[in-house]
C-alpha cells in the first residue's frame, strides 16, 4: 500500500496558536484556571469550575470561527488536490447554538438561522471545510469519543493507501467549555471537582480530568501529490492501527490484553520494534482507573527499555475529540526539537518507575508512539516519524 505523508499541522489551543512556540513554552503554563465562558455561581451544582482556555479569543468566538482560522492558515501555505477528502469533526460544537435553538423553540419563534443550525452540526463541518476550499473528496467525521481524531486520521490514511483519494484534510475542534458539557461530564464521575478541578495525569491525587479547549487541522497525502505540488513533508505515519474490547462504557480492559495487541498490530506494520521508540506518547486523562491501566500496559510492552512516558493533558486539559492529534502534533514537536517536555503537574507519581518524567530529557531518535485510549473500549495506537 502506498506510504502516507504529514505534509503540515496547524493546532491551536490553551497554549497559543503557533504549535513551534507552545510546545517550546510548555513549561510556562499556567494550567487549569477558573471557567470564564460562563458564571460559574450560577450553576452551584456543577461542582468543576475550572478548565484550559483559549485565553487569546473572547466569548464570542466559536468552533466554527476556530474551523475557519485552521482552514484559512492551512490553506494561506498549501495547495491541495481537488479530489482532497476531508475528514473531520468535534464533540462539544454547538453547546451554545444548540440552547439558543432551545430557547426559541420554547419560546414559539417561527424561525431559526439555519446557517446556525448548520454550523452547530459536527457532521456538517467536514463539509463546510470542502464547501470553503471547493474540494470534492469524500467528507465526513468518525465518531469515536476521545478516540475520533484518530480513527479520522485511519480512515483518511485506508482512503489515500487504497488509492480513493491522494490527499486528505483531517482532524477535530472542541470549545467545550459550557457549564451543561461540565455537569454531564461530573454524572460520569470523570470530571475533577477537588477543588473546583484539576488535571494531574499518572499522579496518585488525580480525581479525573479537566477541559480543554482546541483543534488541530493536518494535510496528509501520497507521495505522488508531494511530487506533483513541490511539497515537502513533515512527517510520515509509519503506522495506525485501531480496535474495540468493551469492558465497560468508560474503564478500558484491564487485563491490557486488547491494548497490547493493537500495539503490536502498529510495530508490526511499521516494521519496527519496541526499541525503536523514542517516547510514549500517553491518552492519560487523569481519570482513576484510566491512567493505572494505561502505565500497565506501558510498562509491559516496554518492559527493560527505557524509553519515557508522558501525557501532554497536564498541559493542554482534555480536548476531547481532538485530543489524539492535537497530543500527536506536540509529540511531532518533541522529536524534531530531539527533547521531550515531562509530565506537568505531577507530584505524587503513581509509580515509582522513572521513566514518568518529570523533568525534560533528550529523545535517542526521531519515532514515537501515540496511544489513544477512548470511552467505549476504544483503542488507537499511531507511529509517527518526524523528516526534519
Amino acid at each position: 500500500m502506498k506510504d502516507v505523508y504529514i505534509v503540515d499541522y496547524q493546532v491551536r489551543d490553551c497554549l497559543g496558536v503557533q504549535i513551534k512556540e507552545n510546545y517550546k513554552n510548555m513549561a510556562a503554563t499556567p494550567g487549569a484556571e477558573t471557567i470564564k465562558r460562563y458564571n460559574t455561581e450560577e450553576f452551584p451544582h456543577v461542582m468543576s469550575t475550572k478548565g484550559f482556555h483559549m485565553n487569546y479569543v473572547d466569548n464570542s468566538y466559536t468552533p466554527f470561527r476556530l474551523v475557519l482560522d485552521l482552514i484559512n492558515e492551512m490553506s494561506s501555505r498549501h495547495s491541495m488536490p481537488k479530489d482532497t477528502a476531508v475528514i473531520y469533526g468535534s464533540f462539544g460544537i454547538g453547546a451554545a447554538v444548540k440552547e439558543e435553538f432551545t430557547r426559541a423553540f420554547s419560546s414559539q419563534q417561527r424561525r431559526f438561522s439555519p446557517t446556525k443550525l448548520f454550523s452547530a452540526n459536527h457532521d456538517l463541518l467536514s463539509a463546510i471545510i470542502s464547501s470553503k476550499l471547493k474540494l470534492e473528496g469524500i467528507n465526513t467525521s468518525l465518531n469515536a469519543a476521545c478516540s475520533s481524531s484518530m480513527f479520522n486520521l485511519q480512515f483518511a490514511a485506508m482512503l489515500i493507501q487504497t488509492g480513493q483519494t491522494s490527499a486528505a484534510l483531517v482532524g477535530a475542534v472542541d470549545m467545550p467549555l459550557f457549564a451543561t458539557l461540565q455537569y454531564y461530564w461530573q454524572c460520569t464521575s470523570a470530571i475533577s471537582t477537588e477543588d473546583g478541578g484539576q488535571c494531574k495525569p499518572f499522579d496518585k491525587n488525580r480525581d479525573g480530568f479537566l477541559q480543554g479547549e482546541g483543534g488541530t487541522l493536518w494535510y496528509i497525502c501520497d507521495e505522488e501529490t508531494l511530487k506533483t505540488h513541490n511539497l515537502t513533508p513533515r512527517a510520515k505515519l509509519r503506522s495506525i492501527a485501531s480496535g474495540a474490547k468493551v469492558t465497560s462504557m468508560t474503564a478500558h480492559d484491564p487485563s491490557c490484553e486488547h491494548q497490547i495487541k493493537i500495539i503490536n498490530q502498529a510495530l508490526t506494520q511499521a516494521e519496527l520494534s519496541a526499541h525503536d521508540i523514542s517516547f510514549f506518547n500517553s491518552h492519560a486523562t487523569s481519570t482513576l482507573i484510566g491512567d493505572d491501566i494505561e502505565l500497565d500496559v506501558f510498562q509491559r510492552v516496554f518492559e527493560n527499555i527505557n524509553i519515557p512516558i508522558v501525557s501532554f493533558k497536564g498541559y493542554l486539559g482534555h480536548t476531547m475529540s481532538a485530543c489524539g492529534l492535537i497530543e500527536s502534533a506536540y509529540g511531532l514537536e518533541a522529536v524534531k526539537n530531539r527533547y521531550l517536555q515531562p509530565n506537568y503537574n505531577l507530584s505524587n507519581p503513581l509509580s515509582d518507575d522513572p521513566r514518568i518524567i518529570t523533568e525534560a530529557v533528550e529523545l535517542k531518535n526521531n519515532i514515537f508512539m501515540k496511544a489513544s485510549f477512548g470511552f467505549g473500549g476504544r483503542t488507537s495506537i499511531a507511529i509517527f516519524e518526524s523528516l526534519y
